[in-house]
């Protein structure tokens, strides 16, 4: 498999993965206690981790031959340091959505639906995933231009 077609490859895997995640986490807001929903959370904090890292290993073990040699200073290269800034500006902008949307479960409770997350966690999962998308695929396309010719 050629980098680009890798690189797009997991760029996909990668915002699928988020907005799964994202999902369930939203769904679980609707747990009874606080503890539990607390140990989901964490549950899936490292579940996630744990996938991100499998899929950059699986791009590191394709690419070890044309990886350019680490920075002895130990400087991020300059194609980590945008994806840094790119999922810190998703982030970011997705403040103001969490903001205006903390009132929705209450008001969905009021007007008789029970577990008003399980519900969210679909638009929240796909909106995560749209918003994430662009970011993964630049992300992919900037580590296949840092490769060795």
């Amino acid at each position: 498999m050629q980098p680009i077609q890798l690189a797009r490859t997991l760029a996909v895997a990668d915002t699928v993965l988020t907005g799964v995640l994202t999902g369930l986490a939203q769904c679980t807001y609707d747990l009874p206690t606080r503890r539990r929903r607390y140990a989901a959370q964490a549950a899936l904090g490292v579940a996630g981790g744990a996938a991100l890292m499998a899929t950059d290993a699986v791009w590191a073990a394709a690419v070890r031959d044309r990886t350019p040699p680490p920075d002895p200073d130990g400087a991020l290269p300059a194609h980590e340091k945008a994806l840094l800034r790119r999922h810190l500006a998703l982030s970011l902008a997705a403040l103001p959505v969490w903001v205006a949307g903390r009132g929705l479960p209450a008001a969905m409770r009021r007007r008789g639906i029970e577990r008003p997350n399980r519900l969210l966690a679909v638009p929240v999962a796909l909106g995560w995933s749209l918003a994430s998308a662009p970011v993964e695929w630049a992300h992919a396309r900037d580590r296949t231009a840092a490769l060795l010719p």
